[in-house]
């Protein structure tokens, strides 16, 4: 089932000897396997910023297309929503710290009024869930596949020698109960 996937990084990690896991909300599943994606070598990175040894992905939608666009091209029923959300409420059960990373723009028409319907569910799932803070990069958030060319070198927004080190220096969490959570979820799409 697409946004099951659950990956141990094990001894990578070093001195972590609990288990934590991170969950990573995304937009929609791949047409190919998450594993075989830059979307999941992005996450996986952002494992050892936040104190993470595991991590499961879920997705805002469970209906796998080749982007955005083809996205807003798709009928989006409650049903739909109800099956996503039942995929993603246990992970968020299981999750010590939660990322949001389903893109920053690109959606329209009726998928955009679905993901607004979405985003203002996990909220409140998050609240339920004791998550009193998520973490982005940069407040915004954007897609682990855009992740490399945002904190590119070329770029100049942050200085360090590897994309891992780069990316450390962007992610930042958010309360929910902030001023900036509020914003993050009511402009999410």
């Amino acid at each position: 089932m697409a946004g099951e996937l659950v990956v141990l990084a094990g001894n990578e990690l070093g001195a972590l000897n609990t288990r934590r896991t991170l969950c990573a909300i995304l937009l929609n599943p791949a047409l190919r396997p998450l594993e075989s994606t830059t979307t999941f070598r992005n996450v996986r990175s952002a494992l050892p910023v936040v104190s993470c040894n595991e991590l499961v992905v879920a997705n805002l939608l469970n209906i796998p297309t080749k982007d955005a666009l083809a996205l807003n091209r798709t009928k989006i029923d409650d049903q739909e929503l109800r099956e996503a959300r039942a995929l993603i409420s246990p992970k968020l059960q299981q999750a010590d710290v939660v990322i949001l990373a389903w893109g920053v723009g690109g959606m329209s028409g009726q998928a955009r009024l679905a993901l607004q319907r979405q985003t203002a569910w996990l909220r409140d799932m998050l609240n339920r869930t004791n998550h009193d803070q998520v973490w982005t990069v940069t407040g915004r958030p954007r897609h682990p596949s855009r992740w490399r060319q945002y904190v590119g070198p070329e770029k100049r927004r942050v200085s360090g020698s590897c994309f891992e080190e780069r990316l450390s220096m962007v992610m930042t969490p958010t309360r929910i109960d902030s001023e900036a959570g509020r914003l993050l979820f009511e402009r999410a799409f």
